[in-house]
């Protein structure tokens, strides 16, 4: 809220109660106050458009002081508010007779309008006496106004949007023989190599089968007191690992091997289990 000085008596009035100031206590005076923030001075209605002043901020701080964008997004429905309630008294288009015309001054001195119809006329009825047929008018106008700025935004950017289609179809497309083939990214490398070592270790294992048994009979062979299950199932994925020609099983091949492994070592007869220990029979 704006608060200025009478430059007259001297009294302190708000920005709503100047026009009532000059009609009671300076009656008669031409209107001459100054805003108690910035110290400018303003004559006749020239305070009316003086809708917002500096900050404390502002006020004390430097000259390079940067005032901050406001957040308030009310603050800025409000001040489009106060837009359209100017652009309806500059305009010659509504023809606003005297009464109505004094409706709208008085509405650009305040700073809070409301922007519903319910409210306005509550507004204006209990705060600035007005009539409600008059409210009403006065409502009308400012609801014409609206749609005519929401009709006027609309065709702009529906013409913006038009330009931009015109301006991407007037650009030539790049042919598709000239656009490079897309670069596989790492992973992508990384996925179809492992694909092609696992089908390459697959068609090994179907043209060269391995001999399980013959394995097994050999590691423990080399353990006259036998050797551990898990040593053992160690030493034979080495060999199965090299048989593949890889140089590490992947998850799926772990799996089948873990298997096979232990199919094998029961079909085996010259082998047996002693708890974890694998012996010959």
């Amino acid at each position: 809220m704006v608060f200025f000085t009478c430059n007259i008596c001297g009294e302190s009035v708000k920005k709503p109660a100047v026009e009532k100031h000059y009609q009671t206590r300076c009656r008669g005076k031409t209107k001459n106050v100054s805003c108690m923030d910035c110290l400018k001075d303003f004559y006749e209605e020239e305070y009316v458009a003086h809708t917002k002043c500096i900050s404390e901020a502002q006020k004390y701080s430097n000259q390079s002081f940067v005032p901050k964008e406001p957040r308030n997004k009310n603050a800025q429905k409000q001040e489009s508010w106060m837009d359209i309630i100017r652009a309806i008294l500059d305009s010659t288009e509504y023809q606003l007779t005297p009464q109505l015309r004094n409706a709208f001054q008085r509405l650009q001195s305040v700073d809070n309008v409301p922007r519903k119809k319910a409210k306005f006329e509550n507004f204006v009825g209990n705060c600035m006496r007005m009539p409600r047929n008059q409210a009403t008018e006065v409502w009308d106008i400012l609801e014409k106004e609206l749609n005519k700025m929401k009709e006027a935004k609309q065709a702009e950017l529906a013409a913006a949007k038009g330009a931009k289609q015109k301006t991407e179809a007037e650009t030539e497309p790049v042919p598709e023989a000239d656009v490079p083939p897309k670069k596989k990214t790492k992973l992508e490398n990384g996925d179809a190599a492992q694909t092609e070592t696992e089908a390459a270790a697959a068609t090994t294992e179907e043209t060269n089968d391995f001999d399980w048994a013959a394995q097994l009979m050999k590691l423990v062979a080399k353990q006259p007191d036998g050797v551990f299950l898990e040593k053992l199932k160690k030493k034979l994925a080495k060999k199965y690992t090299k048989h593949l020609s890889v140089t590490e099983l992947s998850e799926k091949q772990s799996k089948k091997f873990d298997k096979r492994f232990d199919k094998q070592l029961k079909k085996c007869d010259g082998l047996q289990l002693d708890g974890d220990l694998v012996k010959q029979c």
